[in-house]
């Protein structure tokens, strides 16, 4: 368990160092959003994997055979009983207690925001519900909801970027990565780097949600001002989104710059030998898997005709060229050696081939195997083919002590006149000339002569076999001892190779640290100068603005001094038209009179003629 926390827990560091030093400041957050939620199931799955490559083996029937490790124990020495691990049971303790914490703090606080959602009025939208709270809040986002201040929302006083930025937040479900990493921190909790990779991915959040408002066709400088008004909040959880999460310069460096497909793919080709490095370093284990064995198995004497050939290819079988089933394959086996005789049933040459086989066919080939003619004549009880040799951990030894006292012999029994009898008789002796003859009772001193030589000869091979057990042991004992000088060296070895690779890692990590450093001054410093070009280009705007008011300004003057002459004008022009119809009136007056007084005349002109011709 201890080796598969520190696997993770260094490939986890791994992938999020590569993440700071060369995704984060790139404009492709759909990506790194992808990227930090993958790195998580990478680094807890790859340890657990167990990598496995086929190779072509020849199985030896008698090197394949299993090996059975014995210890031996001194009469006298003592076997010492099991004793509690108190350090596993504190460690478990201790996780127990500090998962019971976070569990309790993630349990408070989804508490919290279902009570705020219940407790509160709720507007419902197509995309979303607006939560209206009655305290003046950040707006922040959980799931489908939009936690909102109620007067400035009745009011309509929150500025449309705003809430085009908590909807970005709940249309790309940014609360589900949020709740990922809380039950990874839940049971990870003793591991640090869960804060750090919950910071890196809510700031990703952010970054996804400014790029959205900006693609509105909103004003950056404008979008950067509203962020800057709306102070820093405590009435939002853990597991919100709020509008000014981490406002730091990197958010406004990463809304400024420029997005570089070339940058960006080199970064990722980066990637390929940093997830090939981790699925080497920390994976399970590496295993050979049998692709191809070779197995062949020759009894003395040989016949030339007896000999039988297996070929296993996946799951198809030939004996001796001939296609079978594996249900048939027991059959014809005794077909093949239905007209052998008993003795020729152990004098074969056996010969069998292996080719892509799982290890579940082999067994069921196995099986079907004893059941033949073949597998019962021979006393050995072979299998078709033997199982590959086990790789176990290093066998336990016991304790030898050097001075191994040989077991007592037991002493012989008494043997009674009823039980001489039953004493085997001794071989027939050689010819030799003939003995005199011996009486009865010197017949019994020879047979108890004979054994207690037996006796004898027992004891003797027992303490043979005893020594030779004890050699075993001690030569067992040096094999394991030199198996594990071996490993130490082993490990010393890479202990090595790894500090050189730390030694060089950290040489890398300082100069790309240095050059990192030297980037962020360079965007420093064209941050600044960019600040200053803004504020320049504003008073430019101000000077500008005052100028135009000016001369608004000195229009409005011109226009009154225009109006003022125009309106003279009108008044002069009145005037003057009223003395001119004064004047036409006068005129039409003396016209009037004038011809009143030439009608006049012309009458008294009339009235003369008429009086003449009268």
């Amino acid at each position: 368990m201890i080796v598969y926390i520190i696997k993770s827990s260094l490939c986890l560091a791994l992938l999020w160092t590569f993440y700071k030093l060369f995704l984060e400041k790139e404009q492709m957050h759909y990506l790194k959003r992808f990227y930090l939620l993958f790195s998580l199931i990478f680094a807890y799955t790859i340890p657990l994997i167990t990598i496995s490559y086929e190779t072509d083996v020849v199985a030896n029937p008698q090197k394949l055979q299993p090996v059975v490790t014995s210890a031996m124990l001194a009469d006298g020495v003592p076997i010492p009983e099991a004793s509690v691990n108190y350090i596993s049971i504190l460690l478990w303790t201790v996780y127990g207690i500090g998962f019971l914490i976070f569990a309790i703090r993630f349990v408070l606080n989804m508490n919290n925001l279902i009570r705020k959602i219940n407790k509160n009025e709720k507007l419902k939208e197509p995309s979303h519900i607006n939560v209206l709270l009655g305290n003046s809040v950040v707006p922040h986002t959980f799931l489908r909801y939009i936690f909102v201040p109620k007067r400035e929302f009745k009011q309509r006083a929150i500025p449309q970027e705003v809430l085009l930025h908590e909807k970005t937040h709940v249309r790309q479900k940014h609360t589900l990565d949020v709740l990922l990493i809380e039950v990874f921190q839940m049971v990870f909790w003793f591991n640090p780097m869960w804060f750090w990779i919950k910071k890196s991915i809510k700031l990703n959040h952010e970054f996804l949600a400014d790029q959205t408002v900006l693609k509105r066709q909103f004003s950056l400088q404008k979008y950067i001002n509203v962020l800057v008004d709306y102070p820093n909040s405590s009435n939002q959880t853990m597991l919100s989104s709020p509008i000014n999460y981490s406002l730091t310069k990197k958010r406004i460096i990463m809304m400024s710059q420029q997005f570089s497909k070339t940058r960006a793919a080199v970064r990722l080709l980066l990637l390929l030998p940093v997830l090939l490095g981790c699925t080497l370093l920390f994976n399970n284990q590496i295993v050979a898997q049998q692709k191809n064995v070779q197995y062949t198995k020759t009894v003395e004497p040989t016949h030339p005709d007896k000999k039988i050939k297996i070929r296993v290819k996946n799951e198809q079988i030939t004996v001796n060229g001939t296609a079978t089933k594996l249900s048939d394959f027991a059959s014809t086996i005794d077909e093949m050696t239905k007209q052998w005789k008993d003795n020729e049933l152990t004098e074969f040459h056996f010969d069998v081939q292996l080719q892509n086989t799982n290890d579940d066919f082999l067994d069921q080939l196995n099986t079907a195997y004893r059941k033949t003619r073949l597998y019962k004549a021979n006393s050995d009880g072979h299998d078709l083919v033997p199982p590959p040799p086990p790789l176990p951990p290093a066998p336990k030894m016991a304790k030898v002590p050097k001075e191994v006292k040989p077991l007592k012999a037991p002493k012989p029994p008494k043997v009674s006149k009823g039980e001489r009898s039953n004493i085997p008789p001794l071989p027939p002796a050689p010819k030799v000339p003939p003995m005199p003859s011996f009486s009865h009772t010197d017949h019994v001193a020879i047979e108890n002569e004979v054994a207690l030589i037996r006796e004898e000869a027992e004891m003797v091979r027992r303490e043979a076999e005893i020594q030779h057990e004890h050699q075993a042991t001690v030569a067992m004992h040096q094999v394991e001892l030199a198996r594990e000088q071996a490993e130490q060296a082993r490990a010393i070895a890479m202990e090595a190779a790894h500090r050189a690779m730390e030694q060089s890692h950290e040489v890398r990590e300082e100069a790309m640290r240095n050059a990192e450093r030297a980037r962020l001054k360079a965007e420093e410093h064209a941050l600044i100068h960019e600040m200053k070009a803004r504020e320049e280009a504003r008073a430019a705007m101000r000077q500008a603005e005052r100028a135009r008011e000016k001369a608004m300004a000195n229009a409005e003057k011109v226009r009154r001094h225009s109006e003022k002459a125009r309106r003279q004008a009108i008044e002069e022009a009145r005037k003057a038209h009223n003395e001119a119809r004064k004047a036409a009136e006068e005129a039409r007056k003396e016209a009037r009179k004038a011809i009143e007084q030439a009608r006049k005349e012309q009458r008294k002109a009339r009235k003369e003629a008429d009086k003449q011709n009268n």
